[in-house]
């Protein structure tokens, strides 16, 4: 595929934090770009682009046939991305049933490639030791994580379609930092350390990048992507204390992050939302920022010449964001 086509690439999720990143880029690379949306989207991250917006739902298999009509390619970003969402009843039908039907309308369809956005939460475990890579296990089989059991699912769905002839490519974000992340989604726990006294951390650690450079990969994904394949999708691993002490002294603050015992912080926190308190993150929260999942990018950087900033740089603009836009003191 050349760098600049005029094909059609549908976009689920385009109006999402990561999707409305990728949105900018495939124009910007002169694709024409369709979003799935429906009608209780909130648009406003990409209302200013002109985009083609088409009504429809993961689970409506008629719906996705018709946003895919004339259409090239597709990316797949749409599914569950707020805490208080990851085990509700829904979760599982959007992530697993709608990721099935949107593959099965794209095999039907005849689209030439689908980049599936796949979760860095399918290497976590409780082993800080453990820095993994795209062929890493799933090690959280049975313990009621729904979120994470169901995007695993979906990555045994990737090698179903790919053995029936859709070429799928999987771009597997990271723990994504930086502008317009307005629902708090991952900056949440930077905005409360900056402006809380003490900086409180768990026990847990990820890999981390920049919204912008994960959508830069989603295109290259797109582009130059292997069928079948996997890219993991982040700049750096930290514990949530380094970051949260990176974060800190990105802004100039002489605090340093109070880590938390892990048994204590879900106890309290499921005690407070239990009883209808004010609390300050979503047990959910808690429950998969209690894990680790560091990563390599190094696959990335190899096959698809993804050149992420540093860690710090991701932080960096992702303050400068919250600064400008009022959410922090600092």
């Amino acid at each position: 595929m050349s760098d600049h086509s005029p094909r059609t690439v549908l976009v689920t999720g385009g109006h999402g934090f990561i999707g409305s990143f990728v949105v900018r880029r495939l124009l910007a690379r002169g694709y024409a770009v369709r979003c799935l949306v429906r009608h209780s989207s909130k648009t406003h991250r990409i209302d200013d682009l002109g985009v083609e917006k088409v009504v429809g739902d993961l689970l409506d298999p008629t719906s996705l046939a018709t946003a895919m009509a004339g259409c090239h390619s597709c990316v797949h970003l749409a599914g569950i991305s707020s805490y208080a969402d990851m085990d509700k009843d829904f979760a599982w039908p959007t992530i697993v049933d709608g990721t099935r039907n949107v593959f099965q309308a794209a095999l039907d369809a005849g689209l030439q490639r689908v980049v599936y956005a796949g979760s860095a939460i399918i290497y976590a475990s409780a082993d800080p030791e453990r820095i993994c890579d795209e062929d890493s296990p799933f090690m959280l089989a049975g313990t009621g994580l729904t979120y994470a059991e169901a995007k695993h699912e979906n990555e045994q769905q990737v090698d179903t379609f790919v053995e029936k002839g859709l070429d799928v490519v999987v771009a597997i974000p990271t723990e994504t930092y930086g502008p317009h992340d307005d629902e708090f989604l991952t900056t949440g726990y930077l905005k409360e350390a900056i402006n809380g006294w003490p900086a409180m951390a768990t026990k847990g650690g990820t890999m981390y990048g920049h919204v912008d450079d994960v959508a830069e990969g989603f295109c290259l994904a797109l582009e130059k992507g292997g069928k079948g394949e996997r890219y993991i999708l982040g700049s750096e691993n930290g514990t949530i204390e380094q970051i949260i002490n990176l974060t800190l002294d990105v802004v100039g603050k002489k605090k340093r992050a109070l880590v938390m015992p892990t048994g204590l912080t879900r106890f309290v926190i499921r005690t407070l939302f239990d009883l209808g308190l004010p609390s300050p993150e979503h047990p959910n929260a808690i429950e998969y920022g209690t894990l680790y999942a560091f990563c390599k990018n190094d696959k990335a950087r190899r096959e698809l010449g993804w050149e992420p900033r540093s860690g710090r740089e991701v932080l960096e603009d992702t303050i400068r964001w919250l600064r400008e836009a009022g959410h922090i003191k600092a």
